[in-house]
C-alpha cells in the first residue's frame, strides 16, 4: 500500500515539477514594435526586464530579440521610447503576440527618465550652439511625388528653392543667397569651390533618412560660409528590407525607377541602390520635334558599415563606415542648342567611437569630385564651351569631453580643393575680355572649440539652464595657375580681368548662447538667445570677376571677406491635452533674428561683356520673424501644421528675387497604412535689381504665388512582402506662367508603386 501511495505522489508532483522547470528556464522573446496609429515600425525602442538592466533595442525594422533567463509568465517587460508612452507586458502576454503597439506622445520623454539609452539626438543638439533646427524625416516624403531634394525642401516655410531652365536647384534660407547655405552630406561639405553652391537636384530622396535644416548664421561647427544656415543630408545606412524596387510615372513622360539592396552579416552591414529617371518637355509655340527639353538622371549610392564591440542594449561601441555616392545629370535643350552634363562623386571613410582609450571621437576622410560641362550654340557662328572640374580632399575630426556639468568639443576641418576652369566663347558678338582658363586652388583650415555648461536652476519647472561659448579660427589660401586670358584688358586698365596671384585670409569668430528649458508630464518649454560674428570668404568665382567701373563711396569694390553680426531669440512650447475629446496636443514656436552685413558682395552682368562685375555694399541688414504651430488630433492620427516667415530686406539688389514672406499649411492623416497629405503654400512677390550698361539699376518683379500639393498613399503587407502605392498631384491651382516659353507652375501628376521584401 505504501508503494502505491508513493507512486501516486510521484505521478502527481512530477508534472508540476516539469512544468515549473520549463517555465523558469531561459525564454527568448521576439516581435515587432509598431506605431499604434500608423502601423510603421519603430526603431531604437528600449525593450528590457523591469527593474533590471537586462534588455535590448529594436532594429531598423522594429524587430527585437530578448533572451530572459529564469523567466516566468508574470515577469514584466518594459517598452520605452522617447516619442511614445511606456508600455508594460508580461512574458505570458508576449508569448501569444508578435506585434507590440505603442501610442505616440506629444511631450517627449526627458533623457533622465530613460537613462540616456537607445536615443538618437541630432549632432547639432549635442555639439553646436542652440539654434532653430527643422527635421524632415523620410516618412514625410518616402514614395511620394517629389522628384529630388530641391523639390522637397520648398515645403519648409523658411526656405525658397530656385530652379534654372536646366533643372539645377539651389536653396536659400531666411531671405539670403544660395552661396550662404552650406550643404552637407553625412557631415561632409558638398558646396563647390567655384561659387560655394550645391545643386540639390543631385540628391535622390530614396537614399536619404532625413534632412536637418539649421537656420541662422550662428553655427560654429559647420564652417564660416553659413550666413543663412546649413542643410545636413543624412543617408540611410540601415534598412527594414533585403530588396526593394519602386517605379514612378508622371507628367512630361517622366519616369523614375530604383532598386535597393540591404544585407547584414553580424556586425557587418551594407546597402546599395541605383536610381534612374528622366523627363521630356516641350517649349510652347514651336513644333514639338524641334523644341524638346530632356532631363535624365542616374544615381548610385553604397554604404558599408562595421560595428566594433557591443555596449548597453546591444549598441555598438564604435563604427567604421565607408560611403560612395555617384550622380550623373544630363540636360539637352534642342530649341537653344544647349547641353549640360553634371556628375558628382563622393567617397568617404568615417570612424565614430573610442580612440586611444578616449570616447566620443569622430574622424572622417573624403574625396569629392564635381564635373560640369556646358555647351551652348545659339547659331551657326557662336559657341560657348564651359567646363568646371572641382576636386577636393576633406578631413574632419571632432573630440568631445563630457563631465557632470560641462561638455567641451574640439574640432579640426581641412579642405584642399583644386578646380580646373575653362570658359571658351567664340562668335558671340562680345568683348573678348576676361579669364578663359585656369587652375584655381584653395586650402582651408578650420579650428573650433565649443564649451557647454549645464546648470540646474532649482526651479520645479525651469529645471535646466545651459550657457555655451565658442571660438573658431579659419585660414584660407587661394592661388591661380596656368592662366589663359581672352586678350583685351583695356576695360580695367593695368589689371587683367580674371587674373590674380594669390590671396590669403585669417579670421577668428566668437559666439555666445544661453538656453533655458523646462518640463513636466503635460508641458514642455525651451528658449534660447544666441549672438556672434561670422565670416564669408570671397569665392573663387568672385576673385576672377572684375571690380565695378561704376561705384560710389557706399559701394566701392573690396575683395575682402564679408562679415556678419547676428542675434537670434527663440521660444518653443509643447502641450499635452489628452483629456480633450479630439485635440491630443499642440506645439508652437517663434523666432526673431537680425543679421547685419559688412562689405556685402553685389554681383551683376553687363550685356556684351562676358565678365561678372562686383562691388560691395558696406552696410546691409535682414531681420525677420518665423513662427510655427502644430496641432495633433484624434490621438495623433491627424496633424495640422502652420508655418509663417516674414522678413525685412533693406537692399533687394544684394538679395535679388527673394520673397520677403512665406506661409505654409500642411494637413497630414496617417492611419493603419493609409496616408494623406495636403500642402498649401504662399510666397510673396520677388523683386530683383538689374544693372544696366550706364551703371544705373532698375527693378524687375516676379508675381506672388500660391499653390496646393496633395499626396495619397497606401501600404499593406502580404507575409514578408510590403507593397506600397502613392498618387501625387502637384501645383493643383495651375498657374499659367512661363519662363522663356516653358511652363513652370503647371499641374503635374505622379503615380508611384513598389514592393520590398
Amino acid at each position: 500500500m505504501n508503494i502505491v501511495r508513493f507512486s501516486l505522489c510521484i505521478l502527481t508532483v512530477f508534472p508540476l515539477f516539469i512544468s515549473q522547470t520549463l517555465h523558469s528556464q531561459e525564454v527568448t522573446l521576439t516581435g515587432i514594435v509598431r506605431d499604434q496609429n500608423t502601423h510603421h515600425e519603430i526603431r531604437a525602442v528600449n525593450v528590457f526586464v523591469k527593474d533590471t538592466k537586462l534588455g535590448t533595442a529594436t532594429d531598423q525594422a522594429g524587430r527585437f530579440v530578448l533572451a530572459v533567463p529564469g523567466a516566468t509568465d508574470d515577469l514584466v517587460i518594459l517598452f520605452r521610447h522617447i516619442a511614445y508612452f511606456e508600455k508594460q507586458m508580461t512574458v505570458g502576454e508576449l508569448r501569444d503576440v508578435s506585434r507590440v503597439g505603442l501610442q505616440p506622445r506629444v511631450i517627449p520623454l526627458q533623457s533622465v527618465q530613460i537613462e540616456g539609452e537607445g536615443l538618437r539626438k541630432l549632432e547639432i543638439e549635442v555639439k553646436d550652439l542652440p539654434q532653430t533646427v527643422s527635421v524632415i524625416e523620410a516618412r514625410n516624403y518616402d514614395i511620394r511625388g517629389y522628384v529630388d531634394a530641391g523639390d522637397l525642401l520648398r515645403i519648409d516655410h523658411s526656405l525658397q528653392v530656385d530652379e534654372s531652365l536646366s533643372g539645377t536647384k539651389t536653396v536659400t534660407i531666411r531671405g539670403g543667397n544660395s552661396d550662404e547655405v552650406v550643404v552637407l552630406y553625412n557631415g561632409i561639405k558638398m558646396n563647390n569651390a567655384y561659387n560655394n553652391i550645391f545643386d540639390l537636384s543631385l540628391i535622390n530622396l530614396e537614399d536619404v533618412e532625413r534632412f536637418e535644416i539649421i537656420k541662422g548664421s550662428n553655427t560654429t561647427l559647420y564652417g564660416p560660409e553659413a550666413f543663412s544656415g546649413v542643410i545636413n543630408i543624412v543617408p540611410k545606412t540601415e534598412q527594414d528590407y533585403t530588396i526593394r524596387f519602386q517605379q514612378r510615372f508622371g507628367t512630361y513622360r517622366s519616369g523614375n525607377w530604383g532598386l535597393h539592396l540591404y544585407k547584414r552579416f553580424g556586425r557587418l552591414y551594407g546597402t546599395y541602390s541605383i536610381n534612374r529617371g528622366g523627363q521630356e518637355r516641350n517649349f510652347s509655340g514651336m513644333p514639338s520635334d524641334q523644341t524638346k527639353l530632356e532631363n535624365t538622371s542616374l544615381n548610385h549610392t553604397a554604404n558599408l558599415n562595421y560595428d566594433i564591440g557591443t555596449g548597453s542594449l546591444g549598441k555598438a561601441k564604435g563604427t567604421i563606415s565607408a560611403m560612395w555616392l555617384y550622380t550623373d545629370l544630363e540636360y539637352d535643350n534642342q530649341r537653344d542648342v544647349e547641353s549640360l552634363d553634371n556628375t558628382n562623386g563622393l567617397l568617404s571613410l568615417k570612424y565614430s567611437g573610442a580612440l586611444f582609450g578616449l570616447d566620443n571621437f569622430d574622424i572622417s576622410a573624403s574625396y569629392k569630385d564635381l564635373d560640369e560641362k556646358q555647351k551652348f550654340t545659339p547659331d551657326t557662328q557662336g559657341l560657348t564651351n564651359r567646363e568646371i572640374d572641382d576636386r577636393a580632399y576633406i578631413f574632419n575630426a571632432h573630440k568631445r569631453f563630457s563631465a557632470t556639468e560641462f561638455d567641451l568639443l574640439f574640432a579640426y576641418q581641412f579642405q584642399d580643393s583644386e578646380l580646373d576652369f575653362l570658359d571658351i566663347r567664340r562668335g558671340l558678338n562680345e568683348l573678348q575680355v576676361g579669364l578663359e582658363g585656369a587652375t584655381l586652388k584653395r586650402k582651408h583650415h578650420g579650428f573650433a572649440a565649443i564649451l557647454k555648461y549645464h546648470g540646474d536652476t532649482g526651479s520645479d519647472f525651469f529645471q535646466n539652464m545651459d550657457v555655451d561659448v565658442s571660438v573658431r579660427h579659419d585660414r584660407v589660401d587661394d592661388s591661380q595657375n596656368d592662366v589663359v586670358l581672352r586678350g583685351d584688358d583695356s576695360i580695367t586698365g593695368d589689371s587683367p580681368v580674371g587674373a590674380f596671384d594669390s590671396n590669403a585670409w585669417r579670421e577668428t569668430m566668437f559666439k555666445f548662447a544661453i538656453q533655458l528649458s523646462g518640463y513636466r508630464d503635460d508641458l514642455s518649454f525651451n528658449s534660447y538667445l544666441n549672438f556672434g560674428k561670422n565670416t564669408k570668404f570671397p569665392t573663387l568665382f568672385q576673385q576672377i570677376s572684375s571690380p565695378s567701373l561704376f561705384d560710389s563711396r557706399a559701394t566701392t569694390p573690396n575683395l575682402e571677406p564679408e562679415k556678419n553680426r547676428s542675434v537670434e531669440i527663440g521660444v518653443s512650447v509643447g502641450k499635452d491635452t489628452r483629456e480633450h475629446a479630439s485635440i491630443y496636443g499642440w506645439e508652437a514656436s517663434a523666432t526673431f533674428f537680425q543679421n547685419h552685413y559688412d562689405n556685402k558682395f553685389r554681383e551683376f552682368n553687363t550685356p556684351g561683356i562676358p565678365v561678372t562685375f562686383y562691388d560691395n555694399v558696406q552696410n546691409a541688414q535682414i531681420s525677420g520673424f518665423e513662427g510655427t504651430w502644430k496641432v495633433f488630433l484624434f490621438q495623433k492620427m491627424v496633424s495640422v501644421d502652420l508655418g509663417i516667415a516674414k522678413y525685412s530686406i533693406n537692399d533687394k539688389a544684394l538679395f535679388p528675387f527673394k520673397s520677403d514672406s512665406k506661409r505654409t499649411v500642411s494637413v497630414n492623416v496617417d492611419r493603419a497604412g493609409y496616408a494623406f497629405q495636403l500642402l498649401w503654400f504662399h510666397e510673396s512677390e520677388q523683386t530683383g535689381w538689374l544693372r544696366f550698361p550706364n551703371g544705373e539699376f532698375g527693378s524687375a518683379e516676379l508675381d506672388a504665388i500660391s499653390d496646393i500639393d496633395v499626396h495619397v498613399s497606401k501600404t499593406f503587407e502580404i507575409s514578408k512582402v510590403k507593397v506600397f502605392a502613392n498618387f501625387s498631384g502637384r501645383n493643383l491651382l495651375d498657374h499659367d506662367e512661363q519662363l522663356v516659353g516653358l511652363a513652370i507652375r503647371d499641374r503635374r501628376f505622379y503615380l508611384t508603386i513598389g514592393a520590398q521584401y
